[in-house]
C-alpha cells in the first residue's frame, strides 16, 4: 500500500512538471514579444458610414477603403508564418518599420498627422470635381528630420521649408511624398527650399532606403506647415484606429458621390488604395498583398490599384477584377463609361 502510494506520488509529481513546462512554454510562445511585427490583412470598410458630406446623396453602391492590419509578433506568430507561410500574413522588423532615429510613438504621430492631410486633399479633390471652389494653402513642407544614410544628408537641415519639387509647387508633405515617390529609384529630383531668408536649389537622386524596399526616397521626414484649407460644406469623418495616407483616393470618391446626385458606383461595391495629391494623382501605396485578400473578403465587383502597383496586385488578384489608375479622373471615366 506504501508502496502503491509512493507510486502516484512520483507520477503526480511528474505530471506536474510536465503541465508546469507546458505552461511555462506556452507563455513563452504566445506572450513574449520578437523585435518583428506582423502584417495581415485588415479591414474593408464601407465608407458610407465612415464619411457623411454635410446635405449630400445616398446611394446604393459603395465604396470601402481597404487597410493593413499590424500587430507586435510574439514567438508564435513567428515560428507559425516561417514554417506554414499563410496566406497574406508577414513579418516585418520593427526598425524596418521605423524611419532612423524615430521612436514608434513619433512614428504614429506622423502618420495620425499624414491621414489628417489625406482627409483635406480628398475633400478638396472631390469638391472641385464637383464644380465647387476650394482653397487651399499653406507655407510649405517643413523638413522634421534627415536620414543618414539619405542623399538629403550634408545639404537639407531640419526645419528648411521646401516649396517646390522638380518645379512644382507644393503646399501639403503628400504632394511632396506623392512626386518623389511617382520617381524611379535613380531619378534626380529638384528642390526648392527656404532657410531663414534665403532660397536655396538642391538636385538630390532617390535611393531605395533600408526597410523601405521599391520606394523612392531622398531620406527625408516632413511635415505640412502652417495648413489652412477652405471648404465649401461639412464633412465628418469616423477613422478611428485607421492611419496613413493610403485612403486618400477612396475617400476622395465617396465625397464626390455624396456630391453628386446620380450614383457614380452604378450599385457596384467598389474597394480601392492609393494616395490623393491635390492635383488628383493616384500615388502607390504598400501591402498591396493584405489589402487584395481584405477586398476578396468583402466580396467586392471592382478594385482600383494606383498603376505603379498593379503588376504585384495582379498577382494576387484571382478572380478580383483590377483598375489600374493614375489619377481620380481615371476612375470617374472608367466608372461613366460602364454605367451609362
Amino acid at each position: 500500500m506504501i508502496l502503491k502510494m509512493s507510486s502516484r506520488i512520483r507520477t503526480n509529481k511528474v505530471l506536474s512538471r510536465i503541465i508546469g513546462i507546458i505552461f511555462i512554454f506556452y507563455i513563452l510562445i504566445h506572450f513574449i514579444p520578437t523585435p518583428y511585427y506582423v502584417m495581415s490583412p485588415g479591414i474593408a470598410q464601407k465608407l458610407s458610414s465612415v464619411i457623411n458630406v454635410e446635405g449630400g446623396y445616398q446611394h446604393k453602391g459603395e465604396f470601402l477603403l481597404t487597410a493593413v492590419a499590424s500587430k507586435k509578433a510574439t514567438v508564435w506568430d513567428y515560428l507559425y508564418i516561417n514554417i506554414f507561410s499563410p496566406k497574406g500574413k508577414e513579418l516585418e522588423l520593427m526598425s524596418e518599420q521605423l524611419p532612423e532615429g524615430m521612436e514608434m510613438q513619433e512614428y504614429i504621430e506622423l502618420m495620425a498627422k499624414m491621414m489628417e492631410e489625406s482627409k483635406l486633399q480628398a475633400q478638396a479633390v472631390a469638391f472641385k470635381k464637383a464644380g465647387y471652389n476650394v482653397e487651399v494653402s499653406g507655407e510649405g513642407v517643413e523638413v522634421v528630420e534627415v536620414m543618414k544614410d539619405g542623399t538629403a544628408a550634408g545639404n537639407l537641415q531640419k526645419g528648411d521649408i521646401i516649396i517646390e519639387v522638380d518645379g512644382k509647387s507644393v503646399e501639403l508633405a503628400a504632394d511632396a511624398v506623392n512626386i518623389i515617390r511617382n520617381r524611379k529609384i535613380g531619378d534626380n529630383v529638384k528642390l526648392t527650399v527656404l532657410r531663414g531668408d534665403e532660397k536655396l536649389k538642391f538636385k538630390l537622386k532617390t535611393l531605395e532606403l533600408e526597410g523601405n524596399p521599391g520606394n523612392p526616397s531622398i531620406g527625408v521626414l516632413i511635415t505640412s506647415k502652417n495648413l489652412n484649407y477652405d471648404i465649401p460644406r461639412k464633412v465628418e469623418f469616423k477613422t478611428d484606429n485607421i492611419i496613413g495616407p493610403s485612403a486618400g483616393s477612396v475617400f476622395a470618391l465617396e465625397i464626390y458621390n455624396q456630391l453628386t446626385e446620380k450614383d457614380i458606383t452604378g450599385g457596384l461595391k467598389i474597394a480601392g488604395t492609393g494616395t490623393i495629391n491635390l492635383d488628383g494623382t493616384v500615388g502607390q501605396i504598400d501591402g498591396v498583398e493584405q489589402k487584395i485578400i481584405a477586398a476578396q473578403k468583402a466580396e467586392v465587383d471592382l478594385f482600383i490599384v494606383p498603376k505603379k502597383n498593379f503588376s504585384e496586385a495582379e498577382k494576387y488578384a484571382g478572380n478580383l477584377q483590377l483598375l489600374s489608375v493614375n489619377n481620380i479622373d481615371d476612375v470617374l471615366d472608367y466608372l461613366k463609361e460602364n454605367n451609362e
